[in-house]
């Protein structure tokens, strides 16, 4: 088997193009030997080691680091803790090396200007249905939403499409020019930190930039910083306040075993609200316009990785609570593959339902009565979708998806949470109540006002933290990056 026949093997077909290219990477930087004997069960451990071996240019760890982060999401397997400890000391390492090894001089930066001034590090905006791409655009409108707020930067790479220009118009339409509104394309403007150095202090606000970009740790000499973090991932870079729904003891237990060092989890910061469209909900579909019967039970599961997602236990456990059911039916929206698709409608019948692209989301998701959340750590935007919808969210509490629901509701292990679904399926009162309290929560979450309040106030942590680093500590120095220093750098 060649290694791309290896890689694409359980890959997620949408995926397909970008691991080829991994592929053919890797055999033109990495050693034969390496790459000889890889399969699922030695893929992470091997790579670990090569990467940690001495020698190797700091580029390519950086690329093949980032390149099993991808494979992780897009075939699996996952990274085991020990193993992404140990992944990111050596890409931490290079980051602070990099960072370290540019010619600095300290700044001082006056707290009044830098909350008044705002830079979004985003990576590349795709589609307002990217939940990344979308969500970016949201937070930079709660940002706008601060009358005292002069400057707002969106940094992207690649291209706007037309989609995202008019979601870009509809959000943040309504912000004045005057005031500063600037979308700026890394691929146009090689040099772009130079110039938002050149117009003064700023805060800078890191929203799905690549974990491994080396402007996150340029940055993070040049200013305050906060961090989103996601998906039970430990951040390898440095910032001033990092942020989620998870509690901080959570996070921490969490950071810890992926080796992240113990002033990461010093600076995380709680927050009960997030980016979001300020809408009301969905307008309903009529289950009769998507195939279902009126007096259905129905389970939904959606995702764009669900070949991965979706491991045995959770299918067993879903087929299980449907099977001896005749009102209940499992919809299935987003990609995947035949094989799978098939053997869950040979147990189910016409009560297995696979929809491979749903839009918009949000109305089909009025047609149901429980999300179920697959064993996974992402799915938040598909679960948020859901709850705005008015649906009930089973989760594990591991994973994005645990954040968004009350803590009472978040099932301790599979056996649990197959508890929590028979109960839901059997007592129409306990799911309406279910349904109303999680309504609720879900749309304190969405408050872009109080999303605002806690903007602020990270911002202002994120101030003083850079304020008393300012004779090098945790980082070395505060620094300047001279015109150019970031292609280089990348």
């Amino acid at each position: 088997m060649t290694l791309e026949d290896f890689l694409l093997d359980g890959a997620q077909p949408q995926y397909a193009d970008s691991i080829r290219g991994i592929a053919a990477r890797w055999s033109a930087l990495v050693p034969g030997p390496a790459l000889a004997r890889l399969d699922d069960a030695n893929l992470h451990e091997t790579l670990t080691a090569w990467l940690e071996e001495p020698g190797t240019e700091d580029s390519v760890r950086l690329q093949v680091a980032a390149d099993l982060s991808s494979l992780a999401w897009w075939r699996g397997p996952g990274i085991p803790p020990e193993l992404k400890a140990r992944l990111n000391q050596v890409t931490r390492s290079i980051l602070v090396r990099v960072a370290d090894g540019l010619e600095l001089a300290p700044r001082q930066l006056p707290a009044s200007r830098l909350r008044r001034a705002h830079v979004l590090l985003v990576g590349t905006l795709l589609d307002p249905g990217h939940s990344p791409s979308g969500g970016a655009i949201d937070y930079a409108a709660a940002l706008a939403r601060d009358p005292k707020a002069e400057r707002i930067e969106i940094v992207h790479a690649g291209a706007i499409t037309p989609a995202m220009g008019a979601y870009i118009q509809e959000r943040l339409g309504g912000f004045p020019a005057s005031r500063g509104l600037a979308l700026i394309s890394t691929d146009d403007n090689p040099d772009f930190l130079a110039g938002i150095l050149g117009r003064g202090p700023c805060t800078f606000h890191v929203w799905c930039e690549p974990v491994l970009s080396p402007v996150i740790s340029v940055v993070s000499r040049l200013g305050p910083t906060l961090m989103f973090t996601c998906a039970d991932e430990a951040p390898v870079q440095y910032a001033d306040v990092y942020w989620y729904f998870q509690s901080p003891d959570y996070i921490r237990s969490l950071w810890e075993a992926q080796g992240a060092p113990e002033t990461f989890a010093d600076n995380y910061v709680q927050s009960l609200s997030g980016p979001c469209l300020d809408s009301p909900p969905p307008e309903p579909v009529t289950r009769s316009e998507v195939g279902l019967a009126e007096d259905a039970f129905v389970i939904a599961t959606v995702g764009n990785r669900l070949a991965v997602e979706m491991d045995e236990a959770f299918i067993t456990g879903i087929e299980l609570a449907v099977r001896d059911r005749p009102h209940c039916l499992w919809m299935v929206v987003g990609g995947l593959p035949d094989y799978l698709s098939e053997a869950c409608r040979q147990v189910l019948g016409d009560r297995f339902l696979h929809i491979p692209y749903a839009t918009p989301l949000d109305r089909l998701l009025t047609t149901v009565d429980v999300f179920a959340n697959p064993f996974r750590v992402g799915g938040g935007n598909s679960a948020n979708l859901a709850l705005g919808a008015g649906a009930a969210v089973l989760s594990l509490r591991a994973g994005d998806v645990s954040a968004l629901i009350p803590e009472s509701f978040v099932a301790s292990d599979p056996e649990e949470y197959f508890r929590y679904l028979d109960f839901l399926i059997e007592s129409p009162e306990f799911l309406a109540a279910v349904k109303a309290e999680q309504f609720q929560h879900n749309a304190r979450m969405r408050d872009q006002d109080a999303f605002l309040a806690n903007l602020q106030k990270m911002v202002r942590i994120a101030a003083q933290r850079y304020a008393e680093r300012g004779n090098g500590l945790p980082l070395s120095q505060t620094v300047f990056a001279p015109p150019g220093i970031l292609a280089a750098a990348s």
